[in-house]
């Protein structure tokens, strides 16, 4: 309980004056304050800067990255196109090849062909040849047999299967003529 002295309403009013505004020092208090709201306002701009700067930076990075798949694709689909022209140009190479294997053996078959129609030509012109040095032979035995009054021989003439005169027949008109020479003399 409380004591009713003379004291007691003194230090009654020294608490209450104790919660009293003014025995604060207000100036004071108010820089102090304001020194408080200044370091709090330099560290929220701080942080908003900073803030700032990586959100700046986190958009930057994400457009480089950006740009450069950009230009990586580009790369990639350029490499692509490389690729394909590269197995376009072999496939034509390789049908080139293929038609130049085809060409060589067309050019082959054809030397070939022209070579045995050349000695098909040479064959018959050479059977040709022999019959008509055989027939000249025959003529000119006859013009000799005439002049000199000699009987003829019985001599086969006949052509082979083939049309070729025979290998005995080729030799027949060298012989007659050396008999017929001999005969002469």
């Amino acid at each position: 309980m409380l004591s009713l002295t003379p004291e007691h309403p003194k230090k009654k009013r020294c608490q209450q004056s104790n919660r009293s505004p003014f025995l604060v020092d207000l100036v004071a208090e108010n820089e102090r304050i304001d020194e408080e709201n200044k370091v709090r306002f330099r560290e929220i701009t701080r942080k908003q800067k900073a803030l700032e700067r990586r959100r700046e930076a986190a958009k930057n990075d994400i457009i480089l990255r950006a740009l450069q798949e950009g230009n990586e694709l580009e790369n990639l689909r350029m490499e692509k196109r490389k690729i394909l022209d590269e197995e376009k140009r072999l496939k034509a190479l390789i049908e080139i090849e293929k038609t130049n294997a085809h060409r060589k053996d067309d050019r082959q078959a054809a030397v070939l062909a022209e070579k045995r129609r050349h000695a098909a030509k040479v064959e018959k012109r050479r059977v040709e040849n022999m019959e008509k040095l055989a027939e000249r032979e025959a003529v000119r035995m006859k013009k000799l047999e005439i002049k000199h009054n000699l009987k003829p021989k019985k001599k086969s003439c006949s052509k082979g299967s083939n049309g070729d005169i025979d290998d005995h027949q080729k030799s027949t008109p060298n012989s007659s003529i050396s008999s017929l020479a001999s005969t002469i003399k």
